[in-house]
Order: C-alpha cells, then sequence, then structure tokens
C-alpha cells in the first residue's frame, strides 16, 4: 500500500467473445475521472484489472507460503533477499516482504465494490444480476488478498473503500488479526449470495470466481478461525457439487495427476491464476525452479516420498532427478520433456484441497470424527498409487501430523507449506508451538538452527515485517513488533 496509489486503470479490449474478452488483457493507462464510470465495459475493465494484478501476485503467494515451509531449498542462482527470508533473518527492506500487489487487487476490487451498482443507472445494457455477478467476484478477490496478508503479516491496514484521490497521502492504521479474518469472513458470504457455479467457458469457470472457489477460500478461512463445522459445510459444498472432482492418479500408463499442472484447467482445479501464452501472459514460474532457478525439493520432502515407493506424485511427478520441481517444468510426468512456455496456470485450490482441508476440520472436531478423516487423507494417498494403510498414532497431534505430512507431499511448491504449519501451530494459544518450529527446522537443517528455534519461539517472528517504503508513505503504520529494532 503506497500514500499514493497509481490509479492507472489496466483496460480490456473487448473482443466478440466472452472468452477473448477476458484473456485479451492488454494494458493501456487511463486516469480515472469522474466520467469514469459510464457503462459496463468500464466496470469489467476495472476487475479485469484486478485479475491481471493477480497474475502479477504469483512469486508473492509462492514466496508467503513456500520460502519459510519445508519442503523447498535454495539452489542455482541465490538471491541474498531470499536467503536472509528462508533463514529467518528478514529485514524490512527486504524486497519479497511488499505487501502492495495486494493491495491493488483490494482497490481494484473496492471500486467496483462502490462504483459499479451506479452503472445500472447509467447503461441499459447492465443489468442488476450481471453487476451482482460482478460484485461477487469483487468480494472474492478482496478476501483472498486480505487472506493472504494476514496469513502473512498479522495485523494490517483495513480499507473497505476505494482509494481515487492520486494528489492526497493516504495513511491509516492496522487493524488487528481477528478484526480482519472477520471482514474476509464476511466478504465471502456477501460474495456467495449472487455467484456463479460456472461461466461460459472452462478456462473462466476455473479462473474467474465461482462458487466453489468461495467455498473453498471460506473452507480455509474457516480452519484458521477455527470454525470447523463450517468449514466442513463449505467442503461438501464443493464435494457435492459435481463441478469438480478428485483427478484420477494413473490412467494406464499416463501420470494423469501430472496433468493438473501440465494442462491446467481440469476437472480438478476449482480457482486457477491463468496464463496464456498466445496472449502473451506469461510467469516467473520456470525461471524460479528452472532455468535461473531459485528452489529445489528440500531432503525433508524427499524422505516423505522416500516412504513410499508407489507415489506417482515423486520422482517424475513433484520433481526431477536433479531436485528441480518437474510439475512445472515437465511437459508430461514421468519424462524429461519440458514445457515449451512458462504459461502454466497457478493453482490456488483444487479438489484435493477441498478432501485435506475437511479430514483437519474433523481431526479438530474430536476423536469419534478420526475415522472419517483417516478416509479422506486414504482417497488422497491412493489417487497417489499408495496402497499401505494409515497409521493414525494415538493423539491428535499424531493424526495431524499424518494430515500435514500429506499435504507435504500433495502441494509441493503449491504455495502452502508455511500456511499449513502456522495455521496448526497457532490454534489453543500455540498449543502445538514445539511441533512447528520442529517442522520448519526439517527443511532448515544446518549450522542455522539453533538460532531458527530462538527465533521461532518468538511468535511475533512468525510473520513478516512491514517493508521500510510503507512505513515512510504511512506514518500512522506501526512496525511488526519483532523487526522494531530493525527499522
Amino acid at each position: 500500500m503506497k500514500r499514493r496509489y497509481n490509479l492507472m486503470i489496466v483496460l480490456i479490449l473487448l473482443t466478440a467473445t466472452s472468452c477473448q474478452k477476458w484473456l485479451d488483457i492488454k494494458p493501456e493507462n487511463q486516469q480515472v475521472t469522474s466520467d469514469y464510470w459510464a457503462n459496463k465495459e468500464e466496470v469489467e475493465a476495472v476487475l479485469g484489472a484486478a485479475y491481471v494484478t493477480l497474475q502479477k501476485s504469483v512469486k508473492d503467494m509462492l514466496y508467503y507460503g513456500d520460502a519459510r515451509g519445508n519442503t523447498m531449498s535454495l539452489s542455482g542462482f541465490i538471491d541474498v533477499d531470499l536467503i536472509r527470508l528462508k533463514g529467518f533473518s528478514i529485514l524490512p527492506s527486504n524486497k519479497f516482504v511488499k505487501w502492495s500487489n495486494f493491495y491493488q487487487i483490494i482497490n481494484y476490487s473496492n471500486m467496483v465494490l462502490k462504483y459499479a451498482p451506479d452503472v445500472v443507472e447509467r447503461d441499459p445494457s447492465f443489468n442488476q444480476a450481471v453487476m451482482e455477478s460482478y460484485l461477487s467476484e469483487a468480494y472474492f478477490l478482496r478476501a483472498l488478498s486480505y487472506f493472504y496478508i494476514v496469513r502473512t503479516f498479522r495485523d494490517a491496514p483495513l480499507l473497505l473503500e476505494p482509494y481515487m484521490d492520486d494528489q492526497a497521502a493516504y495513511e491509516v492504521v492496522k487493524s488487528s488479526k481477528d478484526q480482519i479474518f472477520k471482514q474476509i469472513e464476511a466478504d465471502l458470504n456477501a460474495a456467495l449470495a449472487n455467484s456463479k457455479e460456472i461461466w461460459p467457458t472452462v478456462w473462466e469457470t476455473k479462473g474467474r470466481a465461482t462458487k466453489w472457489a468461495i467455498h473453498a477460500l471460506l473452507a480455509d478461512v474457516c480452519l484458521w478461525m477455527g470454525e470447523y463445522d463450517q468449514a466442513i459445510i463449505s467442503c461438501n459444498a464443493v464435494m457435492e457439487s459435481g463441478k469438480v472432482g478428485l483427478l484420477q492418479g494413473m490412467v494406464n500408463t499416463k501420470n494423469n495427476w501430472f496433468t493438473i499442472f501440465a494442462d491446467g484447467n481440469t476437472n480438478e482445479g476449482i480457482f486457477e491464476v491463468q496464463f496464456d501464452n498466445t496472449k502473451a501472459q506469461t510467469n516467473e514460474l520456470m525461471n524460479m525452479f528452472g532455468a535461473n532457478y531459485n528452489w529445489i525439493i528440500s531432503n525433508y520432502a524427499l524422505s516423505l516420498f522416500a516412504e513410499d515407493s508407489e507415489d506417482i506424485r515423486a520422482l517424475g511427478g513433484s520433481y526431477a532427478a536433479d531436485l528441480k520441481i518437474w510439475k512445472y517444468l515437465g511437459a508430461e510426468g514421468g519424462t524429461t520433456i519440458p514445457r515449451p512456455y512458462s504459461d502454466q496456470n497457478w493453482i490456488v485450490y483444487r479438489m484435493a484441497d477441498i478432501y485435506l482441508m475437511k479430514a483437519e476440520a474433523l481431526i479438530m472436531k474430536g476423536e469419534e470424527y478420526y475415522p472419517a478423516a483417516i478416509e479422506l487423507i486414504t482417497a488422497i494417498r491412493s489417487r497417489a498409487g499408495i496402497s499401505r494403510p494409515v497409521d493414525p498414532g494415538n493423539t491428535e497431534l499424531d493424526l495431524l501430523h499424518v494430515l500435514l505430512k500429506e499435504r507435504a507431499k500433495e502441494f509441493v511448491g503449491e504455495g502452502k507449506s508455511w500456511f499449513d504449519l502456522l495455521r496448526v501451530a497457532q490454534r489453543d494459544d500455540y498449543k502445538y508451538k514445539d511441533y512447528f518450529i520442529e517442522s520448519v527446522l526439517a527443511g532448515n537443517a544446518g549450522a542455522s538452527s539453533p538460532v531458527i528455534r530462538a527465533q521461532l519461539m518468538n511468535e511475533d517472528a512468525h510473520y513478516l515485517p512491514i517493508h521500510i517504503d510503507e512505513l515512510k508513505h504511512n506514518r500512522l503504520l506501526i512496525q511488526n513488533p519483532y523487526y522494531e529494532h530493525l527499522n
């Protein structure tokens, strides 16, 4: 969030079909004026700009959710700021602790929420139902953005109005983690009211907010809030929708699980950030994992895969022989055929996540629900070709450990590892802090482990610092406590 938001709106060049309209995104600068909100196309342009900024946020999603986790290690070309992020030696000047992309999405969403209703009166072609479906998308995008912010920075400014004046300072105090979570939940409930089950094309159904994407996000949010019954309700809504399903693992001799990433927009996908090289839309995933790579699979993750030689997500699935993350680099599973372009979708939610989120909620509801949770975990393991039964152990933590190991293998490099560990750790006043620290250290073995262990004893260190630029531009911001002496 900057003192002066750049209010240059990305316009979408509308073409004949709905698919082309949302894929052919070409940036053009257009200053917001009092006359801007005149027709449906201008509402679509601002909403489209939010999705474009979501494309730009993929690196943030990966680093926020995985860099401090235990399933990836640094290798190849290593930026010093990445070393510090992975090693918990983080300064407020670190370039990877910026939240500006998410606040830009929030601002675009706030614009749509505030001004789209007025356009219905100005443009006869813009009917109430269409407008309300756009509001549903805006609520979803705002909620998703705040969800990344609150899990990463904890307390942060809560902005519910668009910033339209480019000439004045914009200074806002931080809201608490609980306030932000309550707003996210309210936004998602508002989004559900007028959500679409499908869009006209497959890529839109996977790449724009739908009822199932909203439920997936709501289930995740409820796990963080300790609202396990609601998490189960949202998971059940997706599982019973008939619109998405768990993809088959092996089809004849083909690793069909791999098509989730290589092809994208499969039946398993619920919400995927869309990229298409033919539309000049690419991402940095092949650079981060391939050519000038930063990340490889960690020794800890390798040890998990070594438990079951049958696992189709292991060598040739999640990773290659050189330990690079093959799910983003390969054209086919179990081969050495590379992808031609870095335009794979970034998957935010897919059906495996629903199964395992529901399993987690059932575990947290108590011992009588353990058999149902084990059944869901087993379904994911069976899809991966694993025949060995789950050993649930004797305690809640034992079964949570089984769950987290399965999530670690299923979602390598998908921006979830750190968030999974933190979510489980912080429940019930950090009941499982020791487990959390040991799990993080499993992916950070070495001479720095004692230092990292000491840092993680301080719960404030579980969140990133506010970047120094934000503190300069917003004088009402207060640095996260752990980093105050580093300013």
